[in-house]
C-alpha cells in the first residue's frame, strides 16, 4: 500500500520557525546532515551544512542540538564539533547514544555521562559476547561498541540472508536477558542496557527548557521516537522514504541543507 505524500517544508513553515521567540532545532546526523558511508568515521556533514548549523546556533533565541545514535567520541569527529559541559547560547549541543550521552551533563574527560551499575556492566559484557558471535558469521558483519550498547551492523555483509538471520538470532538471544532494550535502525540492531531513546530525551529536554517551537529532522527508524513526541506547534521532518509520524518530508541530506539555508536566512533577517 502506498503512503499518502507528505508536504515539503513550506515558506509558511519557515516563517513560523523563523519568527518563534525560542526555537529548538534538534537534528539527527547520519542520513540527515550527512550522507552514509561504509567507513563510519569517514562521514562528515554535507559540504556547507556545518556552516549553516553554526549560523543557526548563533541566531538569537535558537538552540541547536545534534541528537545522534553515535556515541560522543564518534559524534565529535563526524560533526567536527567539540562537546562542552556548559554550552553557551551560540554553542552546538551534542547528544550521543540516542540521548544517553548529553555532553552538557558530562563531567568526565572521556565523554561518559552515566556510570553503569555492576549488573549493567555484566549485562553489557554478555551482550558483547553474543553480538561478536553473530558477527563472526559473515566477514561484512561488524559490532559497534558504545558506552551503553552494542550494535550489530549488516550494511556491508556479503550474504544478506546470513546477516538477517544473525540479526534475528541476536535479538532472540538477548531477549532472554533482563534489562536490555532493542533499537532497530537502518541495517543495524542495537542492544542497550539502558532504556533511553531520542524521543524520551527530546521530550525531557523540551519539558525542561520550554522552547516555544521545536524543529526535529531525522531519517532513521530510531528518529521516529522523536517525531512521535512533537507538540502541535512543532515541526517534525522525515528525511527519505518510509512510514513516519512526521508531518513534512524531504528527500535527502542535500534537501535538509536547503531547508536549513532557508531557515537561517529568514532568522538572520529578523
Amino acid at each position: 500500500m502506498s503512503l499518502p505524500p507528505l508536504s515539503e517544508v513550506t515558506d509558511a513553515d519557515i516563517d513560523r520557525l523563523a519568527s518563534s521567540p525560542t526555537l529548538l532545532a534538534a537534528l539527527d546526523v547520519d542520513g540527515t546532515l550527512a550522507d552514509f558511508s561504509t567507513d563510519p568515521l569517514s562521514v562528515r556533514m554535507v559540504p556547507g551544512t556545518r556552516d549553516l548549523v553554526a549560523r543557526l546556533a548563533a541566531c538569537d533565541g535558537v538552540t541547536v542540538m545534534l541528537l545522534s545514535g553515535r556515541d560522543l567520541s564518534q559524534l565529535r569527529v563526524v560533526t567536527e564539533t567539540e562537546p562542552t559541559a556548559t554550552p553557551g547560547p551560540d554553542d552546538i549541543r551534542l547528544v550521543g547514544s540516542h540521548g544517553a550521552e548529553p555532553a552538557e551533563q558530562d563531567a568526565d574527560a572521556d565523554g561518559r555521562t552515566d556510570v553503569l551499575t555492576p549488573d549493567q556492566v555484566a549485562l553489557l559484557d554478555r551482550v558483547t559476547v553474543l553480538a561478536e558471535e553473530q558477527a563472526a558469521r559473515d566477514e561484512g558483519l561488524w559490532v559497534e561498541y558504545k558506552p551503553f550498547s552494542r550494535g550489530l551492523h549488516r550494511r556491508t555483509a556479503q550474504d544478506r540472508s546470513v546477516a538477517l538471520a544473525a540479526t534475528e538470532e541476536l535479538r532472540e538471544e538477548c531477549a532472554q536477558l533482563d534489562g536490555v532494550t532493542f533499537t532497530d535502525g537502518k541495517e543495524i540492531l542495537e542492544v542497550a542496557v539502558t532504556d533511553m531513546s531520542k524521543g524520551r530525551y527530546l521530550q525531557w529536554y523540551t519539558a525542561a527548557t520550554a522552547p516555544a517551537t521545536v524543529l526535529f529532522m531525522g531519517d532513521d527508524v530510531t528518529d521516529e521516537t522523536a517525531l512521535q513526541v512533537m507538540r502541535g506547534q512543532d515541526l517534525g521532518v522525515k528525511v527519505g522514504e518510509g512510514e513516519t509520524a512526521g508531518t513534512r518530508r524531504v528527500a535527502d541530506p542535500q534537501e535538509v541543507q536547503e531547508v536549513l539555508r532557508r531557515l537561517v536566512t529568514a532568522r538572520e533577517a529578523r
